[in-house]
């Protein structure tokens, strides 16, 4: 019998629809299924995963004994200065250089009231006005510093004589400003004009015709006391160098340690601190610390602020003092840099790390908790296989240091670098600890 063809499409559409019902319901129940949990289950799936056995690897290396502290870099010298001026209230007009910044030889750091500050090279302290007519150490220093910056005096002689008068002109024409002067104009101007009448007075007295010549021989004298007079004004004036605008450092380049220099605002002592020589580490030992620090330990310089890293040793360890403000005592330790340090690390805070002892060569090293005590009395470790089996394996145990301690295998047991040991794991807790863990149960070696 035959079938109408809209007959078959009918229940071919009939019979898909139901498959795709069948498999709706079907679906429907394998994901309500799996949204229903048991109490037990939700308890359970919340849980984190159970304990699990730490270990680490065995290193072979120099094991070293440290002792870390802080430290503060700064310059082997210090000085303040606050520059004075004639003005009623000093203000400080210009700033040139501020904390942290290098300075050069020559070279203004700040003006107050118009005039500038600068450093010159000079192992002697500057303690006075540098004046024409001046002799000693500190004007043979000015002299050097003159030379060094391209301004030459003449001569080393340590006198103020004209050659450094004229470089000190030089100098301040440089750097812009007008060059300070000393000596009494109104007396230089009077001992110029007495000069002068006593040159009349000689001319005179040749054209008078006097046979005798006492009249011309009184007007010669005069006119050398005058012109020794003259001399002498002259040779204690011109360009002068006053305290209040140089300082002198020992070494360069040197650096603004610290300033309170502010355009605009008064003069303060101290207008500023500058830093000269070589940069070294000053910090502090607590008591406990002070019998495994002592002088010639290396020591590693870090900055964690620049990442920048230098090498040194310890210099000294000093008497224990107490702060005054905080009470606390420490021994003051200083340590000095291989080498120049990064300038940048100038005024810094840095890291410590003082090496106190070392093994004599490299050696097995484990962690402290990686030991532990067998009933016979023997210290052991666990070797952790690779299969996942342990090896109990018996040591003897050396130096130790931050934590880590070198070990040497015992009774023909084995231990070598890069392999791995316990230390720790669930059942430790309950078990007696000789190293920071419990007794092994694994035996053998």
């Amino acid at each position: 019998m035959s079938v109408p063809k809209n007959t078959l499409r009918g229940r071919r559409r009939t019979l898909t629809g139901g498959t795709v019902a069948a498999a709706a319901l079907l679906a429907g129940g394998f994901v309500a299924g799996s949204a229903i949990r048991s109490p037990q289950q939700v308890a359970a799936d919340a849980a984190g995963p159970g304990p699990s056995t730490l270990t680490t690897a065995v290193e072979r290396r120099v094991l070293r004994s440290t002792v870390l502290l802080r430290g503060d870099v700064t310059a082997s010298r210090t000085v303040d200065v606050t520059p004075s001026t004639e003005e009623a209230q000093a203000v400080v007009t210009a700033v040139r250089a501020g904390a942290g910044q290098e300075i050069r030889p020559g070279k203004v750091i700040l003006e107050v009231s118009g005039r500038p500050l600068f450093a010159l090279p000079g192992a002697k302290p500057a303690y006075r006005d540098l004046r024409p007519g001046a002799e000693g150490d500190d004007v043979a220093q000015l002299q050097t510093a003159l030379k060094r910056l391209g301004h030459d005096p003449g001569a080393f002689d340590g006198r103020f004589g004209t050659g450094t008068k004229n470089a000190l002109r030089s100098l301040y024409e440089a750097l812009g400003y007008d060059v300070p002067t000393a000596g009494d104009q109104q007396a230089l101007t009077g001992a110029q004009d007495r000069v002068a009448e006593a040159e009349d007075a000689l001319a005179a007295a040749r054209e008078s015709g006097d046979r005798q010549g006492q009249g011309v021989g009184r007007a010669v004298e005069r006119l050398e006391r005058a012109r020794r007079d003259l001399a002498a004004l002259r040779a204690r004036s011109g360009p002068m160098l006053p305290a209040a605008e140089f300082v002198f450092l020992p070494a360069f380049p040197a650096r603004v340690a610290a300033t309170r220099a502010t355009v605009g605002a008064p003069v303060k002592a101290p207008l500023v601190t500058l830093s000269s020589g070589r940069l070294e580490i000053t910090g502090g030992l607590n008591p406990g610390q002070r019998d495994l620090v002592r002088e010639g330990q290396p020591v590693r310089i870090l900055s964690e602020t620049t990442g920048v890293s230098a090498e040194g040793t310890v210099a000294s360890v000093g008497a224990l003092v107490q702060d005054p403000e905080t009470g606390a005592s420490s021994h003051p330790l200083t340590v000095r840099p291989k080498g120049a340090l990064d300038a940048r690390l100038a005024g810094t805070n840095v890291r410590l790390t003082i090496e106190t002892a070392a093994s004599s060569g490299e050696v097995l090293v484990v962690p402290v908790s990686a030991l532990f005590a067998a009933p016979d009395g023997t210290t052991n470790v666990v070797r952790s296989l690779p299969s996942g089996e342990e090896r109990t394996v018996a040591v003897r145990a050396g130096m130790s240091a931050d934590g880590m301690v070198a070990v040497t295998p015992e009774r023909g047991g084995s231990l070598r670098d890069g392999e791995r040991v316990v230390i720790s794991r669930p059942e430790d807790e309950s078990l007696t600890s000789a190293g920071g863990r419990g007794a092994s149960r694994g035996e053998g070696s």
